[in-house]
């Protein structure tokens, strides 16, 4: 089939367009100056220090598509009555906070956070969170072919994402949830076979424990140890932090 200038140009007209709608889906729900709960969970604790004092690089175009997808899929698939639940808390003095009445004073002091869902099973609360992931992994070595992969485990920031859930929730709500889900998603089948891994959660004390030493080292003023992972060459102040490229774990999963 031949593609005159023209289709090709009206073609192109209407990638743009909707590639412009995915940015505004993305960007259109700002994100309060909070310490949200997903910036607690990475091995990086510079890379949380520098939300709060550095200009990231944009998004890029691959970020714009998955975090597009993630916010379809999070207002179409209620999985229990209460979902996409925020919650907001002072962890030192283990009270409920309002985002509004977060402000400089106490912004290391809190944590805030969107919960999927809640789900009460047997009588019981169960925190699920859904995670969208590809089976299917490039090979650029082989010329670009596609490998297919398993996923056999969760991964552990996500695991630590619910445990901090739970613990907004006992402050807020005064429930101790015990078991949490993450819902896997394959991007490659259309989620044709969700994942769930069911695990249980940490008790509250534990949580507060290392969540607290997480808040101290973001609030202090000295730059906190950088921690090199497999997540730098994605990291929004790469530029900023500039670790030595040799020392990047290749990415294998």
């Amino acid at each position: 089939m031949t593609e005159s200038l023209q289709d090709k140009m009206i073609g192109e007209e209407v990638i743009k367009r909707f590639k412009e709608a995915q940015k505004v889906v993305v960007t259109q729900e700002k994100r309060s100056k909070t310490v949200h709960a997903s910036h607690l969970t990475g091995e990086c604790v510079l890379k949380t220090w520098y939300e709060f004092r550095e200009k990231p690089e944009p998004l890029s175009a691959q970020s714009i598509s998955n975090f597009y997808v993630g916010q379809i899929l999070h207002k179409n698939a209620p999985l229990g009555k209460k979902n996409e639940v925020h919650y907001g808390a002072n962890i030192r003095t283990m009270k409920p906070i309002l985002t509004k009445d977060i402000n400089q004073n106490n912004v290391f002091d809190c944590v805030t956070g969107t919960v999927d869902d809640l789900i009460e099973f047997q009588g019981e609360m169960v925190i699920a969170d859904k995670k969208t992931w590809s089976s299917l992994k490039i090979n650029h070595r082989a010329g670009g072919t596609y490998e297919k992969r398993d996923k056999t485990e969760p991964d552990p920031n996500y695991i630590k994402q619910l445990n901090i859930y739970k613990l907004l929730i006992y402050i807020t709500d005064g429930v101790e949830a015990k078991k949490g889900v993450l819902l896997y998603l394959d991007k490659a089948t259309s989620f044709k076979d969700p994942m769930p891994f069911v695990f249980d959660l940490q008790p509250v004390d534990e949580i507060r424990t290392w969540v607290l030493g997480k808040l101290d080292k973001i609030r202090q003023l000295v730059e906190p140890e950088r921690t090199i992972t497999k997540y730098c060459n994605y990291c929004p102040f790469l530029k900023i932090c500039d670790p030595p490229r040799s020392e990047i774990p290749k990415w294998t999963s």
